[in-house]
């Protein structure tokens, strides 16, 4: 199995450089041992070759598996007969000897081509700068995040919720209304 860098699409959308630290512990990710995920949510515009990141982020193997604890047992258990339910393992499998990028072509539970998703998510998992391609990168169509959903408990949403609100929101500043200014003409 041959090492890859991180193909751009994993890039830091603010940046457009490889992510050097985890959102949520600042950690450097990009040392040679140190293992993290990138995650990147895109939306298209159907007709239209225009494409907007709604987020993207990479989080350090602590705080992931910090927050994977925070998911319900029945959540997690839901997801996971989800995959096992809807993957094609083989087709995973050959994924690690794929070229990184020929994997986000296509949603791996459904097989619906990229530019046919008004929404997907992809997923990296690194080691320094490089794609650990045991688990190699993959997209998933909104479709399918559509369709896990419905699996979460509230309690699970509500994690998510707080990580998205934390890390994503606008500052609040922002929500409150401005005052009227005095134009002078």
């Amino acid at each position: 199995m041959s090492e890859h860098n991180i193909p751009k699409d994993f890039y830091s959308f603010e940046t457009n450089a490889p992510f050097e630290r985890c959102i949520e512990c600042e950690k450097f990710l990009l040392d040679d041992e140190t293992e993290y995920i990138i995650e990147k949510a895109v939306k298209n515009y159907e007709g239209y070759s225009a494409k907007d990141v709604v987020f993207d982020y990479a989080i350090c193997m602590d705080c992931a598996e910090r927050m994977r604890k925070e998911i319900s047992k029945d959540s997690w258990q839901k997801m996971m007969q989800y995959f096992q339910e809807n993957m094609n393992v083989q087709n995973r499998l050959e994924m690690q000897e794929n070229d990184p990028r020929e994997n986000l072509k296509k949603c791996m539970i459904k097989n619906t081509e990229v530019d046919h998703c008004r929404e997907y998510q992809i997923y990296a998992h690194c080691k320094g700068g490089k794609l650990n391609m045991q688990n190699p990168p993959y997209m998933i169509s909104g479709e399918v995040i559509e369709e896990l959903l419905p699996l979460l408990s509230d309690k699970t949403i509500d994690e998510m919720n707080g990580f998205m609100n934390k890390h994503f929101s606008p500052d609040p500043s922002l929500m409150e209304p401005t005052p009227p200014r005095l134009i002078l003409l």
